[in-house]
């Protein structure tokens, strides 16, 4: 019996998971080897999880300047040299900073209202923005509000664009979700939905945690996809090693909310561990040309996926930059099943994995040729067993 209460567990059942050591793309657990298909939970270290560097950075800037709160005008070069970093890179948005994506959510949601002064805020179907109250709300995360209830001011669409109602604050869209399995409702939905926000002065805001960092060839996923008026970021912004999150606006916001108090904050609104995480990580990236290098490993990860698709060992696959998504032959069980089955082949599930027809995983930004190599070897074990229970089982 331990005295830890487990987030998204129910606590009086499965025995407790010791991890012993981290090794560059997984973990040691029971002396057994696993490779990380989500990369630490939806892809929060691109990099793997043996980048020192990234650590030893951070160590060091700490010694001299570990905190910074953040309000009242205060500040110091590090947070100074990350917005300005964001707003070069992103073409002119001007950042806030907090610690999880739940706190971005709800940062975003009050600069929205203070820059429309309306209360009412549109999500879509199997999204997901946080655990928060407001920001559970305004996901389609039944899994909680049926418990701890529903802000009345949220409604949820099926990514029908004729819910956007000028009565609305905002909408809130993922670039990809994770929980719905990168599902992408077309080129015609995200034109439409630009539009309809701009001619109705409704604010859009991009839910960027779970794809921003490289993952798609630039640092923000919604490059290409749609420009927001609001983006929000978390996972890997710092690489992973350090948590943050930021919520940016563009220039018509923050000329709109300037003149107003942002109330928002707390003790820790950000940790400077994280501050100072994020910039090296964009260090690295530059260093090593990591996202020059994406579109290779994009394509590697297509080829290996058709790999499976010709063996009729998946239905199909689905992929937005290195988020890659699997669709099985049969829905898994809404439980630990999948997951149990998986630790037999060295692969650990990860965050989302549980239920439904897709198995996720990432590819690392620096993935070298033998990470494919033992990737490809433990999926088409497992999946090959995987489509003989399936069809016993039918």
């Amino acid at each position: 019996m331990t005295n830890i209460i487990f987030p998204y567990s129910k606590n009086n059942q499965q025995p407790i998971r010791k991890i012993e050591e981290y090794t560059d793309y997984g973990f040691i657990e029971n002396g057994n080897q696993y490779l990380d298909l989500s990369l630490g939970a939806c892809g929060c270290f691109p990099l793997g999880f043996k980048r020192k560097d990234i650590i030893d950075f951070v160590s060091l800037r700490m010694i001299n300047n570990p905190f910074c709160g953040g309000e009242f005008y205060t500040t110091n070069d590090a947070v100074l040299e990350l917005t300005d970093r964001i707003s070069k890179m992103s073409g002119g948005y001007k950042s806030a900073f907090a610690l999880s994506g739940s706190d971005a959510i709800e940062g975003a949601l009050r600069l929205a209202q203070m820059y429309n002064k309306k209360n009412k805020f549109l999500g879509f179907r199997k999204s997901y923005h946080g655990s928060t109250f407001l920001s559970s709300s305004v996901s389609d995360a039944t899994y909680m509000t049926d418990v701890f209830g529903k802000d009345s001011r949220c409604v949820i669409s099926d990514y029908n664009l004729e819910m956007i109602t000028e009565d609305l604050c905002a909408v809130v869209v993922e670039t990809a979700s994770w929980q719905n399995g990168l599902y992408d409702p077309g080129e015609n939905f995200w034109n439409g939905l630009r539009e309809e926000c701009t001619r109705k002065n409704i604010v859009l805001i991009v839910d960027d945690i779970a794809v921003c960092g490289g993952k798609t060839g630039s640092f923000f996923g919604w490059t290409g996809r749609i420009i927001p008026d609001i983006f929000t970021m978390g996972k890997a912004l710092t690489g992973g090693y350090f948590p943050l999150s930021a919520v940016c606006a563009n220039q018509k916001i923050f000329d709109k909310i300037k003149y107003d108090v942002f109330v928002h904050g707390f003790s820790y609104s950000f940790n400077l561990s994280g501050i100072y995480s994020a910039l090296e990580y964009m260090n690295i990236l530059d260093r090593e040309q990591l996202l020059i290098n994406q579109p290779k490993l994009e394509r590697w990860g297509k080829l290996m996926c058709q790999r499976f698709k010709d063996k009729e060992l998946i239905k199909d696959y689905n992929n937005y930059g290195l988020l890659f998504n699997l669709v099985l032959l049969n829905e898994k069980p809404m439980d630990s099943t999948f997951e149990r089955f998986l630790y037999q082949y060295g692969i650990n599930a990860g965050m989302w994995n549980e239920g439904g027809t897709g198995v996720l995983f990432v590819i690392p930004l620096d993935a070298p040729s033998d990470w494919f190599e033992d990737i490809e070897y433990r999926f088409l074990q497992a999946l090959t067993d995987y489509r003989s229970i399936s069809t016993l089982t039918r």
